[in-house]
């Protein structure tokens, strides 16, 4: 039997027997409970809720603080990443059903992200460092693989590549341009960094930054005045600036 139809109806029995399992307990929540159980379910219910949405409240104003002066107490950082993290998938389905764009709030996120980052004050050695940009960095007629090895390229000046690459050899940092999420992640995974700095557009970066909760990841977003995916570029000094941050 093929391997994927194998798989499919694997999962398909598995789902199916998970549904049968939620019925057969609805049925006996159906037959055995009484008013009383569902009123203390729904008083539960309304107390975590409460607590959960009055914590978010709280974290607001703490958030807002941060974004405008740049700097958090460590020990309300990580209260504020949890807000953060709870927050930002309800307002992305909210700004979903309004049909809005959301590299507004994409690009706020990045930013409290790496104030909060920053703000822990944790120094790395550059060996520890790993920097990863997107190859639409790289012009897009140029014929020079930099993706098998940013060394590769050959300085031209026609985009940022060189200068990036001049840069982090300065610094002893490693640098690898990846094709898209997926290469990111497995050279994440494969060289181990204790914090990653990353370039990409505001999608890529949130869905990086939620797919490595346990690394640090600090954002840097690039600028696409020819639309995704081509010719974009990221201003050198801010990329450096935020390297040099970090570095101990």
């Amino acid at each position: 039997m093929d391997k994927y139809l194998k798989k499919f109806i694997y999962f398909s029995i598995a789902v199916i027997f998970a549904l049968c399992l939620v019925i057969s307990g609805m049925a006996f929540i159906y037959r055995n409970f009484t008013i009383s159980n569902y009123n203390f379910i729904i008083f539960l219910t309304i107390v975590t809720f409460g607590g959960v949405t009055t914590l978010l409240a709280l974290s607001i104003p703490i958030i807002l603080i941060a974004y405008k002066t740049k700097i958090i107490n460590p020990s309300m950082a990580v209260f504020a990443k949890w807000s953060l993290n709870v927050l930002f998938p309800l307002i992305s389905v909210f700004l979903k059903f309004l049909r809005n764009n959301k590299d507004t709030i994409r690009r706020f996120y990045i930013n409290i992200n790496n104030i909060l980052t920053e703000s822990a004050g944790v120094k790395f050695k550059p060996e520890d460092v790993l920097l990863i940009l997107p190859h639409c960095l790289q012009n897009f007629e140029c014929k020079i693989k930099i993706t098998a090895d940013i060394r590769n390229c050959k300085n031209c000046g026609l985009c940022t590549i060189g200068d990036i690459k001049n840069m982090t050899v300065d610094m002893g940092i490693k640098v690898m341009v990846v094709t898209g999420g997926t290469a990111a992640r497995n050279i994440i995974v494969k060289e181990k960094p204790k914090i990653v700095v990353a370039v990409a557009c505001e999608r890529d970066l949130i869905s990086g930054i939620f797919d490595v909760k346990n690394l640090c990841v600090i954002g840097v977003t690039n600028e696409r005045p020819n639309g995704p995916c081509k010719d974009t570029f990221v201003d050198v000094e801010t990329l450096r600036n935020k390297l040099i941050s970090i570095i101990a």
